[in-house]
């Protein structure tokens, strides 16, 4: 059975350190016309995942010639992998990584999340091997329709870890939820009932380090594109052909970092789940006016 993919994707602005191009022998040859720079360098996610005893790829051992064992992906099957590393002042989509969502089918007796939080974090760790990141967004293609497992209790516990953060700072954050028009986002609920209900929520979960407010919802047909901490072509990629926004939160938070993108992603994608979605659906966490 192929799993339901999921999509996690960096956004921002990247300046390669100095030395980089000094160490790519033995990362990226060039000897394959149809691999990127960025998708040579950008493989080391399966290792670094690895690292944290997390398999992402089917391996086999072998012995005297013969095939002795063979260990299955766990935490999501690897499947593509790639960026954008221009430099060019503009806000990139620096790094995407594709992969199978393993569910409880593929993974029996386990209570299954989607990787949204590891894929972003061995994404975010290599970039940062390869030079300086100006954060700006996150997006995550969630298949809604395979996300059984209930994430509210683990989201209400993080709240405090971000409510430790300096009371005077402020980040204007949009949350944005992109769906194909006619999907399905909830039992029976209009767009903007949703939209409040995930946005109650997620005050409910935040415990006071994030605020949510509501300043309205898209029809499900608008062309409005991402926000502008977001190089998102949604059309581009065969998976999310057809999406568009149908949801926008404006949120305040006491700090911007892809580990609070992470958790606000996730919160809200448990509000969307709560609500019945079970459809594909991109959200996205992004600066509402990123830095030039």
């Amino acid at each position: 059975m192929i799993p339901p993919t999921v999509i996690v994707g960096l956004h921002g602005r990247l300046v390669r350190h100095p030395w980089f191009d000094r160490v790519l022998e033995g990362i990226s040859d060039g000897t394959d016309p149809d691999s990127s720079l960025e998708e040579d360098v950008l493989g080391l996610v399966i290792d670094r995942a690895g690292a944290y005893g997390w398999q992402t790829l089917s391996r086999w051992l072998h012995e005297d010639g013969r095939t002795t064992a063979r260990h299955e992906p766990t935490a999501w099957a690897h499947e593509e992998v790639g960026g954008d590393w221009t430099e060019d002042g503009a806000v990139r989509q620096l790094a995407w990584l594709q992969a199978g969502f393993l569910d409880a089918a593929q993974t029996p007796g386990s209570s299954v999340r989607l990787p949204v939080r590891p894929m972003t974090l061995v994404l975010t760790e290599v970039l940062e091997r390869v030079g300086e990141v100006s954060f700006t967004g996150l997006h995550a293609l969630l298949p809604l329709q395979a996300a059984q497992y209930d994430t509210a209790f683990f989201q209400g516990e993080l709240a405090p870890w971000f409510g430790l953060a300096d009371p005077d700072s402020a980040y204007d954050v949009a949350v944005t939820v992109f769906r194909v028009p006619g999907g399905d986002g909830g039992r029976g609920a209009t767009v903007e009932q949703e939209a409040a209900a995930v946005c109650a929520g997620l005050g409910d979960l935040a415990q006071g380090a994030v605020t949510c407010t509501t300043p309205g919802t898209k029809a499900a047909s608008a062309t409005e594109g991402p926000g502008a901490g977001l190089a998102l072509d949604l059309d581009g990629v065969l998976h999310t052909t057809g999406m568009r926004e149908v949801m926008r939160l404006d949120c305040r938070t006491r700090e911007w970092t892809p580990d609070l993108a992470v958790w606000l992603l996730e919160a809200v994608t448990e509000g969307l789940r709560a609500a019945g979605g079970a459809v594909p659906t991109v959200v996205s966490v992004s600066l509402a006016s990123p830095s030039p």
